[in-house]
């Protein structure tokens, strides 16, 4: 994904991924970590490219697939259907379902959104599937500003203020450590796509690479928690405690009691809308973790084909959709996801892990990485430690399922890529799926980083070998593998 700047992301389009991913998504993961990561090794992948920084391959691939296969798709499949439900639930005022077929109607609907989606993500990210984006930020940030306005109404000129009474809200809760321990477990999925524009770092400006990614993420998510502060203000002039625990959709609870039954009705609609721009954020992050995967050879070969003119990763793109439309039909995929939260939380704790090292070992990073005390790390690293330690004495079963798929990921690994043997069948597999798949995508191999990337590596590489005292040799004008044709041998074989 070299030299092709009309189709990176600037600082608007990357401000909106991150909103507007929040935004409609499930805080307690510092955005600093990931922004210095993000400088230091400006490589698409986000976790996958910093594991591979500190040598802890096995942990990348592991989480690589869980997350792909399983959580990813789950994940994309929830909000499509979701998607799905709240369209039908909105037109039934309109046209009446049968309602042996809503069901069916609504898959219908979720299947041509995330087609439609698929279609944006093949082609320019800047001119398509960006603009969708920052449109989605904007429409959800006039449909929460709507709730803070009527909210402020109905406090300054009705004067509802009973619920903000000395006591009132907070009447009745738990103050033990466990409970305040297990709500912000709960709360931080709020903030779930902090990170989005780190699994994409190559897909950003590369000349404001360290500007855009700490602006997009930290204003980003500073806007997103405003909002949120501000919105939850707003829910609680008009709603008890008791009425936000008993709704299963408080935005549509809330119109009713204040602009009544019939303005209620579009409640679901305009959710539907919403949910389109965290789906297109999914798509984004997701295809390009794959697309980072097969950079690294922890994947086929196949993943890492891309449109020569647009940058898109295609297959990726494809091949994500295509996994999620295949778990609508399992049924109740939340106990999926469930089995392997665990895995989010250690996943994020051996991040962490590898950016104190970084920081510990002043190991050699960009010259134009963003650069945060180690404090910060070190504080996190103790928080998210102790939202493991909750769900693990809530539910033992699922954390044990969890960390037990983590555990055969990583011995997959030693298996796959450690005996002296190869399993060649596969490469020959990998070699003619790629060839394929290029045929009918329309697509090369991309196997070099971009250039941004790849004159961060070169200043790495120049500072290690300077503190090594073992001279490395960069040859700028060495031709790059070319791009147009498919390799004999994949890239899983060369690791």
């Amino acid at each position: 994904m070299d030299g092709h700047e009309a189709n990176k992301l600037g600082i608007v389009g990357a401000t909106s991924y991150i909103i507007a991913t929040i935004i409609g998504s499930g805080i307690f993961i510092a955005p600093k970590n990931f922004v210095e990561l993000g400088t230091s090794i400006p490589e698409s992948g986000c976790e996958l490219a910093y594991y591979n920084r500190v040598g802890w391959n096995p942990l990348a691939f592991s989480f690589l697939y869980l997350s792909i296969f399983i959580q990813s798709s789950c994940t994309a499949a929830v909000l499509f259907m979701t998607f799905g439900n709240y369209l039908v639930e909105s037109l039934d005022p309109i046209y009446c379902f049968e309602e042996d077929r809503k069901d069916e109607i609504a898959k219908l609907f979720g299947f041509g959104m995330i087609s439609l989606l698929t279609l944006f993500n093949m082609f320019s990210l800047k001119k398509f599937a960006a603009r969708l984006q920052v449109v989605s930020m904007i429409c959800k940030i006039l449909a929460i500003s709507a709730i803070i306005l009527i909210g402020a109404y109905f406090l300054i000129v009705k004067g509802w203020t009973s619920h903000y009474a000395p006591g009132y809200i907070m009447k009745g809760s738990n103050y033990s450590a466990s409970e305040i321990v297990l709500g912000i477990y709960q709360g931080s999925w709020a903030f779930a796509g902090y990170n989005t524009l780190n699994f994409g770092t190559e897909e950003i400006e590369k000349a404001n690479l360290a500007k855009i990614l700490t602006v997009a993420s930290l204003g980003g998510l500073a806007i997103a928690s405003t909002v949120y502060i501000l919105t939850a203000f707003s829910y609680f002039v008009v709603l008890s405690p008791a009425d936000m625990m008993g709704s299963d959709a408080v935005a549509k609870t809330f119109i009713e009691k204040t602009l009544g039954t019939t303005a209620s009705y579009f409640v679901p609609g305009v959710v539907g809308i919403l949910l389109i721009g965290t789906l297109n954020g999914d798509l984004f992050t997701w295809s390009r973790y794959m697309w980072a995967g097969s950079k690294k050879g922890l994947m086929p070969s196949m993943f890492k084909l891309v449109h020569p003119d647009n940058d898109s990763p295609r297959i990726s793109v494809f091949t994500h959709s295509f996994l999620s439309l295949g778990f609508a039909f399992v049924g109740n995929t939340d106990q999926l996801v469930n089995y392997l939260q665990i895995t989010s939380t250690l996943n994020t704790i051996f991040i962490i892990c590898a950016l104190i090292w970084i920081k510990w070992k002043q190991l050699p990073v960009s010259e134009t990485a963003v650069k945060f005390s180690i404090v910060w790390p070190i504080l996190n690293l103790i928080i998210n430690i102790g939202l493991l330690v909750i769900p693990l004495r809530q539910d033992a079963i699922a954390c044990g399922i969890g960390t037990g798929c983590f555990l055969v990921g990583v011995g997959v690994y030693f298996i796959m890529f450690y005996p002296e043997r190869r399993f060649h069948f596969l490469d020959r597999i990998d070699h003619y799926s790629t060839i394929f798949c290029q045929i009918m995508s329309w697509t090369v191999l991309d196997d070099e980083p971009n250039q941004a990337a790849r004159s961060a590596n070169e200043q790495i590489d120049r500072l290690q070998s300077i503190s090594s005292q073992t001279p490395t040799t960069i040859d700028p004008d060495t031709p790059s593998t070319s791009s147009s044709s498919v390799e004999s041998e994949s890239s899983i074989s060369r690791m």
